[in-house]
């Protein structure tokens, strides 16, 4: 297996990155001690908003219930009437996703693709020759509508019948159609990196080929509570006295992080992922998801706590083997030594991965470090060399 591997080091003070159910910074016990974490879902939301920024014409996943009003308007642009856009748009998010419900227009579970995606899977509906299978069902759904009012049990459990089956067989062609979710498309590379799951069609699941761990404190970290006050601006303050307009706590931490976020490269090139790209193309996906994945912050309480710091170490490998995370190195808990936890936390992962290769004989084919390198030559370093095997 070919490999991209990113060991992170990142400092935050005073932030609530990753919330639990009760608003309160996530944590985990490792080594013994409780320590700060922040979940790799958390992380990969805000590499995948970044990414889509950088290469939107790459990164153009989106992920959703509310895929009916999308499909009607697609179907509709195409020449289909209002009743028969409407029909078509609901069978075929039935045949992605489960309906759920149709006023709210949603599905029953979330759906990951890309306009290009969607718009194989409409094109392959309307050429898959629905014009019989529809105007059945839309035939058979006004008289079952007459069967309804006119309270006529035979007649009514006749036309559901004849409706059941007409949507059956309509069905039937939209799940068809479904399978072109899968075709190759130039704009769905964060799919191919972050995967897609589709209980309902296992046939339409990607497998990611990124790796992340969820980001732990490389120390013991302990959640601290903030007592906030706000002032009412319009009180009378000689008749309400000088109180808060509003009190209330939260909760917030302080951490020195590692994460790991790898990629397997050989999976990532593979006919499933991006096998269709240009070098070019897949050199701006790299490019892209590495830089994405060093800047991007969870942006949860981002403008109260404005937890915006760039990593402090990032070690950067490519490599051939099985991916290698390096938490083990702060399976004892780091201490401050009076200069912070950043210093002895490098000093620990370096030391760390030195054992390793000592005892398993690891060897990169690149080793790129910042510091004391920089941003732009650790991307180089790490994306050109993938593309100089490729040439």
């Amino acid at each position: 297996m070919e490999l991209m591997e990113l060991h992170i080091l990142q400092s935050f003070p005073v932030t609530c990155l990753n919330r639990d159910d009760v608003g309160a910074p996530k944590s985990a016990f490792f080594g013994g001690v409780q320590r700060a974490r922040v979940s790799s879902q958390s992380w990969k939301r805000a590499i995948r908003s970044m990414a889509s920024e950088l290469q939107p014409d790459l990164f153009a996943g989106t992920r959703t219930r509310y895929v009916i009003r999308e499909l009607m308007t697609a179907f509709a642009k195409a020449g289909r009437s209002e009743q028969e856009a409407k029909a078509l748009a609901e069978l075929t998010a039935d045949a992605l996703g489960k309906l759920d419900s149709v006023e709210k227009g949603n599905v029953k579970t979330l759906l990951y693709f890309s306009p290009m995606e969607m718009r194989n899977v409409v094109n392959a509906v309307l050429e898959a020759g629905v014009g019989d299978a529809l105007a059945r069902y839309l035939k058979s759904a006004a008289l079952l509508g007459t069967a309804k009012a006119s309270k006529d049990e035979e007649s009514r459990e006749k036309a559901e019948k004849e409706n059941q089956k007409a949507r059956d067989d309509l069905l039937k062609v939209c799940t068809k159609a479904s399978r072109k979710l899968k075709d190759a498309v130039k704009d769905a590379a964060d799919i191919a990196l972050f995967g897609r799951m589709v209980a309902d069609d296992h046939s339409l699941t990607v497998e990611g080929a990124a790796l992340f761990s969820h980001a732990l404190s490389t120390h013991q970290a302990v959640n601290e509570v903030e007592f906030f006050s706000a002032v009412d601006d319009h009180a009378d303050v000689a008749e309400q006295g000088a109180g808060a307009g509003h009190i209330g706590t939260l909760e917030f931490n302080s951490a020195c992080y590692y994460r790991y976020v790898g990629l397997n490269l050989d999976l990532l090139n593979d006919d499933e992922h991006l096998a269709h790209l240009n070098d070019s193309e897949r050199g701006s996906v790299l490019d892209a998801f590495t830089r994405s994945a060093l800047l991007a912050v969870p942006v949860a309480r981002k403008n109260s706590m404005f937890g915006f710091n760039p990593p402090a170490f990032v070690l950067g490998l490519r490599r051939h083997g099985q991916p290698l995370s390096l938490v083990n190195a702060f399976e004892k808990p780091i201490k401050p030594r009076g200069d912070g936890y950043i210093e002895p936390s490098k000093e620990a992962l370096l030391e760390h991965l030195r054992q390793l290769r000592a005892a398993y004989g690891l060897r990169p084919d690149v080793e790129e470090s910042m510091p004391p390198g920089n941003l732009e030559g650790l991307i180089k370093a790490l994306v050109e060399a993938r593309l100089q095997v490729e040439v």
